[in-house]
């Protein structure tokens, strides 16, 4: 990606003074480190403090962007103090640094000025609000003095400017179109940093289920002396040595016993023993197969997460994983409902997270009808309301398998719903008899799928 440089600040700065006299209407924080500032009459400033290449655009289109991002301390220190009138934008020291001056009413209602300086200097982005007396109100990275420009950023502390650094005034990169090559680059980090909470338990789960099968396979390595018991065991009860003392001696075999019992009751205890680490065995094996199951499960979740874009589908995941706080059920919307979609008459309904999933194959489906999955792949649940669909029907419903599970071939299976049962996992499914069928993505298919896919209701 390419970065901004101090000629097309100045030329973004130039071309955009009709902002000056707006009013700040209101910030939000879209990531980790990127902010807009909305003006009146529909205005905004993105503002994108990435430590590469930081960079500014006026009147972004914000559509595209990822959704989900929470305010942290930097944005609701400037909601606090920030507002009014911007009356002015300047380029200090004609360097890659972004004031603006805006004008409000303090408690008191005596209009002061606050400027909110954006630095946009590769790898130590910065912005700092100070007040009239050029004291800091508030910073977006707070730190000690450092040994680059000997700078103290604390809250009210003295605000100087950087360091002017050495730029080429020949490159001119001002009708480059950031916003759109940083998404290309950024959008899946971005999703990861607005969602963290749920990429974060994934991988520790899944992560901690891995180990737990390797200690439950170093367990099972332990498990080696069963046929020794069992050799020992059946020594005792064949020969039936006399036992005076902790050991006997058998073919030049050592053997344990309890001296307090004869030889036909150590071998029992031997038996015993034997059945007992046989019991644990069986125990061990049906872990092992359990927690892969749930890896399987952990792992089909973190592959959904990549075709999800909007908030709300994303927290019914929280939900799903039981994440989600009190303050984030207000953004599920109609979280149960499947999706539709109509070809020739014919509804073909799909989930998008495996609680849809669920209630759409177990709750929604009728014994007639017709369900379909991505064969060996994480997938959404397609149902086919029509029992016995004609071959072109079937091969629609399979390129919406692929468009969903974003694949540009593969196999995908069918079967009647009283084929179905439910599986140990949301979204799991077991199948008795089904046939399945090859096919490969037609792309003429896919503006069709994007404009007329629509939420489904009972």
């Amino acid at each position: 990606m390419q970065r901004l440089f101090p000629n097309d600040l100045q030329q973004l700065i130039n071309a955009n003074k009709h902002f000056e006299g707006l009013f700040l209407v209101r910030i939000r924080q879209l990531s980790l480190v990127d902010f807009v500032f909305e003006f009146s009459h529909g205005n905004n400033l993105f503002v994108s403090l990435n430590s590469p290449t930081p960079f500014i655009v006026f009147n972004a289109d914000l559509s595209d962007f990822p959704e989900g991002g929470e305010l942290h301390s930097f944005a609701i220190n400037l909601r606090q103090f920030l507002g009014g009138k911007l009356v002015a934008m300047n380029q200090p020291n004609d360097d890659m640094i972004l004031s603006l001056v805006f004008e409000q009413r303090n408690n008191v209602l005596e209009l002061e000025e606050v400027t909110l300086f954006i630095e946009l200097i590769p790898r130590h982005p910065q912005a700092v609000l100070v007040n009239n007396k050029g004291r800091i109100l508030a910073a977006y990275r707070y730190h000690q003095e450092r040994a680059k420009d000997g700078r103290f950023i604390r809250g009210g502390s003295k605000y100087s400017l950087p360091e002017k650094g050495a730029f080429s005034p020949q490159i001119s990169n001002a009708k480059t179109d950031y916003l759109q090559a940083y998404l290309k680059e950024n959008r899946e980090r971005i999703k990861k940093q607005n969602f963290r909470d749920v990429y974060v338990y994934l991988e520790t789960n899944i992560k901690r289920s891995k180990r737990l099968i390797r200690n439950y396979e170093q367990d099972l390595e332990k498990l080696k002396e069963l046929p020794d018991l069992y050799h020992k065991a059946n020594m005792l009860l064949t020969y039936k040595p006399a036992i005076s003392y902790y050991f006997v001696q058998i073919e030049g075999e050592t053997i344990e016993v309890d001296p307090r019992f004869d030889a036909l009751f150590n071998a029992e205890i031997l038996f015993k023993k034997a059945i007992k680490i046989k019991k644990s065995e069986n125990i061990l094996m049906s872990k092992i197969a359990e927690t892969k199951e749930k890896i399987k499960y952990l792992e089909s979740i973190e592959n959904h997460l990549k075709s999800l874009e909007s908030a709300g589908e994303i927290f019914q995941i929280y939900e799903e994983l039981g994440l989600l706080k009190r303050r984030d059920k207000r953004q599920i919307i109609s979280k149960l409902n499947p999706y539709v979609i109509t070809y020739k008459d014919i509804d073909i309904l799909f989930g998008k997270n495996n609680k849809q999933n669920d209630f759409l194959t177990f709750k929604i489906a009728k014994k007639n009808d017709t369900f379909m999955h991505i064969q060996n792949r994480p997938g959404a649940h397609i149902i086919i309301r029509q029992e016995n669909p004609a071959k072109d029907v079937l091969e629609f419903a399979g390129m919406l398998c692929l468009f969903l599970a974003k694949q540009i071939d593969g196999e995908v299976m069918y079967s009647p719903i009283y084929n179905i049962k439910k599986g140990a996992f949301p979204g799991q499914v077991l199948t008795r008899k089904y046939n399945t069928f090859f096919l490969r993505f037609n792309d003429d298919l896919k503006p069709f799928f994007e404009n007329n896919i629509k939420r489904f209701y009972k």
